[in-house]
């Protein structure tokens, strides 16, 4: 058996020190990871009416609010027929599916609520 020498003791005190470096480092860049990948899109779902449409029919405030609405937006009446844009006034009792991306909300489905009586 070999005996433990003054070489073995600093090559082990070299060792202890640099772990927690290499700890740190480990820790840091998978928690940066993680919340680039794995953290799941905020949603959110509510109803209410229409309180502001954009000239441009790009944005609309719905209990205070402000939602996009891109190009993949589905706009459709509670009956899921495809409506227009155009189709969205202010007063318009509406339900919104939509999602955080980039620190707004960005609709992906939105029903116009239309009163067809009794």
């Amino acid at each position: 058996m070999r005996q433990f020498d003054k070489e073995d003791d600093m090559n082990l005190k070299k060792f202890a020190g640099l772990m927690p470096i290499v700890l740190l480092i480990n820790i840091l860049f998978y928690n940066i990871g993680q919340t680039q990948t794995n953290r799941p899109d905020e949603s959110i779902f509510l109803s209410g009416p229409v309180k502001e449409v954009s000239w441009d029919r790009k944005t609309i405030v719905v209990n205070e609010r402000k939602f996009h609405i891109s190009r993949d937006t589905l706009v459709v009446d509670q009956d899921d027929n495809k409506l227009k844009l155009e189709d969205i006034k202010q007063d318009a009792n509406v339900a919104i599916d939509a999602i955080r991306q980039s620190g707004t909300f960005v609709i992906k489905k939105m029903v116009i609520i239309v009163n067809k009586g009794l």
